[in-house]
């Protein structure tokens, strides 16, 4: 997070420990210093009283850390102001990890580190590699919300806790169950992002499905995936597929509504297998060699790279 400390916490002694702390969480990269540089020679003053052995380094530091925080964007960001008041909370809430809930924390943790990758999200990989943001597992979409409040309630003055979740939707816009969940722990300032499409899933791009089956199949089951408007891909189910025929006659499950009226026969009994339940894990590891742009995903439909961008801005947030 980025954290500006007042004049007023450098104008008592009484805080030194505290302050300290803070510079120890500065220098380790844990959270970022904002500061002005008219505020250098204070600074350096407070330091070679109160840190002599490392006034040189840390004002240093300072120099450096005050003409970065000069160039970013208060829209970015947003600062966290430590007061006198406040510092006490303000270090218990930052000494300890983000909190992520997520409904699994293997496969979604592939799949944020592979978004990373392709979205010049390193320091949301950092934080994931470094413990710096917690990953809790949920356990399915209820029990992730369950923990909702617990993970709150670790923080006193500043919520660093956020939830991701699939939607289910299956058709576009539905409102679902996960979007109901999670009104509910909105008003507890807890971020939330419920994904527009159906699943992770659905936000792999087809140059990584093609490495999720055996070469024939893999190109099989894309060309009829290609039949599909990316409306309706967005709402397939990437891992299992279709559902078999039913005796009803009904051509997909209801809850697609209309969604796939315009699909021919053949193209839906083709796709009624999926490529597999490993696909985050292949997302990040094609995503690590640098196999993959942002232009992969812009083929998915609109809106999905703005929105993978706004996740990690999301935990940017909390982190």
């Amino acid at each position: 997070m980025r954290v500006e400390l007042s004049g007023e916490v450098l104008s008592t002694d009484a805080l030194a420990a505290d302050v300290l702390e803070f510079m120890r969480l500065f220098t380790r990269g844990v959270h970022n210093w904002v500061l002005d540089p008219e505020d250098i020679e204070e600074v350096s003053t407070y330091l070679h009283r109160h840190a002599p052995m490392l006034a040189h380094a840390y004002t240093e530091f300072a120099i450096k850390t005050s003409v970065v925080s000069q160039a970013w964007s208060v829209t970015d960001q947003p600062t966290l102001f430590v007061s006198r008041v406040t510092i006490e909370d303000d270090l218990h809430d930052l000494r300890q990890p983000a909190v992520l809930i997520v409904e699994d924390a293997v496969s979604d943790r592939c799949f944020l580190q592979g978004i990373a990758h392709v979205f010049d999200g390193d320091d949301v990989m950092d934080a994931i590699v470094e413990r710096r943001l917690e990953l809790l597992h949920g356990g399915g979409k209820d029990r992730a919300c369950a923990q909702a409040p617990s993970a709150r309630e670790r923080f006193r003055r500043t919520s660093r806790v956020a939830l991701f979740l699939d939607s289910d939707r299956l058709t576009p816009g539905e409102t679902t169950k996960c979007h109901r969940l999670a009104e509910r722990l909105e008003p507890l300032g807890i971020a939330v992002h419920i994904l527009n499409l159906r699943e992770a899933e659905n936000y792999i791009p087809s140059e990584v499905l093609r490495g999720a089956l055996r070469p024939r199949e893999a190109s099989r089951l894309l060309d009829q995936l290609t039949q599909l408007t990316p409306e309706q891909r967005g709402h397939f189910d990437m891992k299992h597929g279709f559902p078999k025929a039913r005796e009803d006659g009904l051509r997909v499950p209801p809850g697609h509504q209309n969604l796939y009226d315009g699909v021919p026969d053949r193209v839906i009994d083709k796709l009624r297998t999926g490529f597999g339940t490993k696909l985050t894990e292949l997302l990040e590891r094609e995503a690590a060699s640098g196999k993959l742009t942002a232009e992969h995903f812009e083929d998915l439909g609109k809106g999905v790279v703005e929105e993978l961008h706004a996740i990690l801005t999301m935990l940017r947030k909390i982190i």
